[in-house]
């Protein structure tokens, strides 16, 4: 009787691991993808200033030169 009791355990326990590194990768998953779209648009963001701050800076030179 115990012995099966402690295989429902052991399994049961089991199981419990198992989901618990599922959800661990998961949340791994989810928080790369998280900071790859903050990346990715931190990237973006600075090539558009960049830009700007370029066409202004030519901007100003015309209407000087």
């Amino acid at each position: 009787m115990y012995a099966s009791y402690e295989a429902l355990a052991r399994e049961r326990t089991q199981e419990q691991l198992v989901e618990a590194a599922r959800y661990r990768l998961c949340r791994q998953v989810a928080s790369a993808r998280r900071w790859r779209r903050l990346a990715a648009y931190s990237t973006g963001r600075a090539a558009r200033s960049e830009r700007r701050l370029a066409e202004q800076l030519e901007t100003e030179y015309q209407l000087v030169g």
